[in-house]
């Protein structure tokens, strides 16, 4: 239960509640009473008074969140690099002959 309200203060908070019947029944007269007297709150009510009426065409599809769309899958890792050549050895790991010209 929401706490006592003073007559004179706007009901704007409790208009969302009223039009949708939640009220308990001395909020339902202190809001239609102010409503009667306060063009603001009154314009306010003309506003949300429709929202029950829209909620009630809605049905469960209208209702839904999409689902998120997959994650992306992850890059595919860059090739490995061939393994360093130990220094002073061939591509097959043995020991390079140090009298060979290096050109070929």
């Amino acid at each position: 239960m929401t706490e006592p309200r003073r007559a004179d203060a706007h009901v704007t908070l409790l208009l969302g509640a009223y039009v949708l019947d939640a009220l308990t029944p001395d909020e339902d007269m202190l809001v239609a009473a102010h409503v009667q007297r306060c063009a603001a709150c009154r314009d306010e009510y003309l506003e949300l008074a429709e929202m029950p009426m829209l909620l009630a065409s809605l049905d469960g599809s209208d209702l839904m969140i999409p689902p998120e769309s997959p994650p992306e899958s992850p890059p595919e890792s860059p090739p490995e690099s061939p393994p360093e050549w130990p220094p002073g050895a061939d591509r097959d790991g043995t020991p390079e002959d140090p009298g060979a010209d290096p050109h070929g």
